[in-house]
């Protein structure tokens, strides 16, 4: 079997591995959510490890390769939150609201602490199985916690001969300066449409087109998108926003169990649709509403939108561990109908 490789990815994987001698010690990979980054730093860790690459690419049916698809390469392993759920961003995991739970622990669940890095002890320091490559792969990198990237930029200061740290990030910003110093920058964009939809149609998603849209171009989102009960509630929730007349606060207690950051995706897409709208006349992620966001964007005081669209970011930072769920959907929205009147 094949090493399973996005088509959007194959050209640049194959550039990436043709100087596999000379690649520089760690690799910072970052983008939008959603473009593959994490499939792509595997696809590298692979096709390092391999003892018989094709063209600089994992052939997937020597034995290294069937341990790293087994998870148990002797030379590679994969540094991330304890609660991460395999998906590239940290808004993936499923939230539920349980009063008892130490909202701190909740937190640092999330975290990559310090002791995850300093495990890696014996690992960095033996030798490698048949003298080959030695792979980290560290994702989300913005979860490291301030003593983990610390203890980190050790390594990555004076890193062991023929190793290679990954770094898989949605948030760049959100990394030390020293961290990002430290590797050299490899940014993967979101493929064309064309080749989005031929992969989504391919996996057999219905409406792929709207789907693509909605996640902004980004398909593997679109294929948690894709989910029907996401669908139900996205086109309730966003109905909401497209009438006028209503009630938020009855919408907040309608919408308190449901996915908070899915609730902030709705947000955040629905403010930029208004915005594109206001300046160009397109609508990006919406499209079944266009009629209005047209009509909000005609009336909408953009300074207030901005403001609103800042308030969004801010609640991103709690939006895993609210106090309240309902009061937090009750300000959001009622600052929402503030902010397009």
């Amino acid at each position: 079997m094949s090493i399973d490789i996005l088509p959007w990815q194959r050209t640049a994987l194959a550039e990436l591995l043709a100087r596999r001698e000379k690649l520089p010690h760690a690799l910072l990979i970052f983008g939008k959510q959603g473009v593959g980054k994490l499939e792509f730093a595997r696809a590298i860790s692979q096709s390092l490890l391999c003892e018989s690459p094709d063209a600089g690419i994992a052939c997937g049916v020597c034995p290294a390769c069937g341990w790293f698809r087994e998870g148990n390469h002797p030379d590679f392993r994969e540094l991330r939150p304890e609660s991460h759920d395999d998906a590239e961003s940290d808004d993936a995991e499923a939230q539920e609201v349980v009063a008892d739970i130490d909202t701190k622990e909740k937190k640092k669940s999330r975290e990559i602490k310090i002791e995850q890095i300093r495990e890696l002890g014996m690992f960095m320091t033996l030798s490698t199985h048949r003298d080959g490559f030695r792979v980290l792969l560290v994702h989300p990198a913005e979860a490291m916690n301030p003593a983990a990237a610390n203890a980190l930029l050790k390594t990555l200061e004076e890193p062991p001969a023929r190793t290679l740290i990954l770094l898989v990030t949605n948030r760049i910003g959100r990394l030390l300066a020293t961290i990002k110093s430290r590797c050299q920058k490899l940014m993967i964009p979101a493929p064309d449409e064309a080749a989005a939809l031929a992969w989504l149609t391919a996996r057999g998603i219905d409406d792929a087109g709207a789907v693509l849209a909605q996640s902004g171009g980004a398909p593997l989102d679109a294929v948690a998108f894709a989910d029907t009960d996401y669908q139900a509630d996205r086109k309730a929730f966003t109905q909401i926003l497209a009438d006028s007349n209503a009630d938020y606060l009855a919408a907040a207690q309608m919408f308190e169990k449901r996915e908070l950051s899915n609730i902030l995706d709705w947000l955040q897409t629905w403010v930029g649709d208004v915005a594109l709208s206001r300046f160009t006349g397109e609508v990006r992620h919406h499209g079944e509403h266009r009629a209005a966001i047209s009509r909000i964007a005609t009336r909408v005081n953009m300074p207030a939108l901005f403001r609103y669209e800042s308030q969004l970011r801010q609640s991103r930072r709690s939006v895993h561990h609210p106090l309240n769920a309902r009061l937090l959907l009750e300000q959001l929205l009622i600052s929402y109908s503030q902010a397009i009147r």
